[in-house]
């Protein structure tokens, strides 16, 4: 757990930090392509909350970390928490996650073709906080996602 509280310390700026130098915009995502090469969206709710997802290689590309944030959540910090992933149809899985603040979650991944097919070619990501109200749930879309993982991979080659 301490390698993904580690592993997002960029992610977490890159999550609440206007878009910087090095990024790049790939249809709604923006591309940090530098050291870090993470990729990352964030929108209003409708409630007027400011929400996100964030996903970036760590372990030389052996595994992801996905990030998601919602200025409405109160996570208690470094809690540890069980995630349900789902891309349409085509994978879900249950993960742990840690809440790196009040507002943010991360979730460790395997780099799996299975999970980055189905993130690349899916239309919707659905996450739930198990044992959390419906407000720690939610749809992610994952529009222009193949370009931006495409970006994603190219940096992590050239980072090895």
């Amino acid at each position: 757990m301490r390698g993904i509280l580690a592993a997002f310390a960029g992610m977490a700026v890159l999550a609440s930090v206007a878009t910087a130098q090095a990024d790049t915009k790939i249809g709604v995502w923006t591309v940090q392509l530098d050291k870090d090469c993470a990729i990352s969206q964030e929108w209003k709710t409708d409630s007027k909350d400011t929400a996100g997802v964030g996903l970036a290689y760590t372990n030389q590309g052996q595994a992801m970390v996905m990030v998601f944030r919602d200025t409405g959540w109160k996570l208690k910090e470094k809690e540890t928490l069980s995630i349900s992933l789902a891309v349409d149809k085509s994978w879900s899985e249950k993960v742990q996650g840690v809440a790196v603040d009040s507002t943010m979650a991360a979730v460790g991944l395997p780099a799996s073709a299975t999970a980055i097919n189905a993130l690349m070619n899916g239309n919707e990501l659905y996450m739930e906080m198990d044992g959390k109200s419906d407000d720690y749930a939610y749809t992610y879309y994952l529009d222009d996602t193949r370009k931006a993982i495409s970006a994603l991979d190219a940096c992590r080659a050239q980072a090895k």
